[in-house]
């Protein structure tokens, strides 16, 4: 090789390095600015003129318990976070202020046409990393509910008063406070066995508490349950947390948050003792501007208490209809519901509830305490085969229905409680005939499926029945994973459960064709383990085929570019959250 021929590689190996160098930090550079973009405030919050100001009547409050990466039983995904909070914003809802709402009540002073309270509880930094972007993205405000104790703690999943402080100036944020600590009293587990007073950090495995109340709810109790206290000595306590929490804030950010969210929720002014309630509602009124102690309901009017107002806690496993149908339920605003894709969504008709169709998923809304239908409307021939997953919750039930082409008759499945059910529906009446029933293999389950919601007031008698959870219930966030497949031949209906065989029943009728119908509905608990009021359920179905003799009758599949996009978008979200984890 030449003198010049080594000099020009060498020229050029140099030119490759330095190309390749700065295309890395290219990349570099444009990975740390979307990191920015995801974990730090680089907005101002802008707040909406007065002339927007119209509404008299109420407003809605909602409250998010956590927001993580990719959710949880407890902790909502942020990708389900920003999908609700935009559509609430494309339905015309504005995020208000504790200062508005405080003018709301006091002084007459209008709010926004749809006025919206946001607000996230604990104190989480995840919920504050995660939530941020959506905040910035659709200029909205939200309150973060913290624990004055988590203040000086070194635990890394709360926020500290510096990183509140900065959260506040930009505008977003405004600080709240759920109470001093969290703290469990009372505490018995499934076998009748007093445990005293636990912290929330120290309860090892909260599967096994059966009883308890929150450490501002009651008396602190004996294994009897006979106060250990006098009123004297309750009222003190009492008086003390508020007081501790008082001079945390005070200390950290010269002032006392105006919001409280008491834990736990629906006790005050209810079915709390009487001297107890007393003790809280004047600490509340001495140091508190307004109170959020309901969780039930989203809507509060202009005749509400201040002090005793409504935040609906958005369960995390609520996908965005639920919400909307929630909200409309509550304030009678007129909504308008996701349908997704209005091609897939065509070829649906649907009763008593609402449809959101996507390329892979079906989501079906009831309305408050009824059976939602989707319908194909597409015939289906004497012979054809039909499969799908069931996601909905175990605590439902879904349903999968062949119907008559006269719509007179019906083969009705319905999957409730990890049963299956086989039902004929005979002229469309109310009654039915049960004709094949098959408990499924058994779910597999944690305690990090397990919502633990399920405070109450109770006595002694009581906590001696023993476990509160039927053998036959579980928890309400449990999804069902069930592949379904059913294969209409000769008037024979063969079905199968996970590639399992489960039953052939003969067709208690016969048509010349047939149509497919889905759906779902909330059913009655039989035990009070968790408090769960909610009448909507959603019916999830997944990956719908149907096909007749090797010709496919119905089928929802992305395109290739569809589908690259979707893996590209997901790897970004993928690299962003690792480096948020991470650092």
């Amino acid at each position: 090789m030449s003198s010049n021929q080594s000099i020009f590689n060498y020229k050029l190996k140099n030119r490759n390095k330095y190309v390749k160098v700065i295309f890395q930090l290219a990349v570099l550079v444009l990975l740390v600015g979307i990191i920015i973009r995801a974990v730090f405030i680089t907005d101002e919050y802008k707040p909406l003129s007065a002339k927007e100001m119209v509404n008299s009547d109420g407003f809605i409050a909602l409250s998010y318990f956590g927001v993580d990466r990719s959710g949880s039983a407890k902790y909502i995904s942020k990708e389900e976070l920003e999908k609700q909070l935009s559509v609430l914003k494309k339905q015309g809802f504005e995020t208000i202020s504790q200062k508005q709402i405080i003018d709301f009540y006091q002084q007459g002073t209008p709010l926004p046409e749809k006025a919206l309270f946001l607000s996230f509880e604990d104190g989480r930094n995840d919920s504050s990393i995660f939530s941020q972007k959506a905040l910035e993205t659709l200029n909205y405000k939200a309150t973060m509910f913290t624990y004055a104790d988590k203040m000086d703690t070194k635990d890394t999943k709360f926020l500290k008063p510096n990183h509140l402080q900065e959260m506040i100036e930009s505008g977003f944020w405004e600080l709240g406070s759920n109470g001093y600590r969290l703290t469990y009293i009372n505490i018995f587990n499934g076998d009748g066995e007093y445990l005293g007073e636990i912290e929330e950090n120290n309860v090892p495995d909260k599967t096994s508490i059966e009883y308890y109340n929150h450490y501002l709810m009651d008396y602190l109790r004996d294994e009897y349950m006979i106060p250990k206290e006098t009123r004297t000595e309750m009222e003190e306590r009492i008086t003390k947390d508020y007081q501790f929490m008082h001079a945390i804030y005070e200390d950290r950010f010269s002032s006392m948050p105006k919001a409280y969210a008491i834990m736990h929720a629906n006790s005050l002014y209810n079915n709390m003792h009487p001297a107890v309630e007393a003790a809280n509602n004047k600490m509340i009124k001495e140091y508190f501007s307004l109170h959020f102690n309901r969780d039930v309901y989203a809507y509060n009017s202009s005749t509400e208490n201040i002090y005793n107002l409504n935040r609906l806690q958005v369960a995390p496993n609520w996908p965005v209809n639920h919400l909307l149908m929630k909200i409309q339920h509550d304030s009678k605003w007129t909504i308008d519901f996701e349908n997704g894709d209005k091609k897939i969504a065509d070829n649906w008709k649907i009763s008593n509830g609402v449809g959101e169709f996507d390329q892979h998923k079906i989501i079906l809304t009831t309305e408050p305490g009824k059976e939602v239908i989707a319908t194909l409307t597409e015939k289906l021939p004497s012979k054809f085969t039909a499969s799908f997953d069931l996601k909905g919750n175990v605590m439902g039930a879904q349903s999968f229905t062949i119907q008559s082409s006269d719509s007179q008759n019906q083969l009705k499945m319905m999957l409730e409680k990890n049963v299956l059910n086989v039902y004929k529906v005979a002229d469309q009446k109310d009654e039915s005939e049960l004709l094949f029933k098959q408990k499924l293999d058994e779910i597999n389950w944690s305690g990090a499926d397990y919502a633990f919601n399920k405070a109450t007031q109770y006595d002694f008698m009581t906590t001696q029945q023993g476990s509160r959870i039927d053998e036959d219930e579980y928890p309400s966030t449990l999804k069902n994973d069930r592949h379904i497949v059913l294969s209409l031949a000769d008037n024979k209906l063969k079905i199968k459960v996970d590639n399992k065989r489960i039953a052939e029943v003969e067709m208690p009728f016969s048509s010349s064709s047939y149509q497919l119908l889905l759906g779902g509905s909330m059913i009655t608990k039989q035990n009070s383990h968790e408090q769960d009021t909610d009448s909507i359920y959603d019916s999830i179905i997944e990956n719908v085929i149907i096909q007749s003799q090797d010709k496919t009758l119905y089928t929802v599949d992305e395109s290739k570019s569809e589908s690259f996009l979707r893996s590209v978008s997901q790897t970004s979200s993928d690299i962003i959250d690792f480096f948020i984890e991470s650092f």
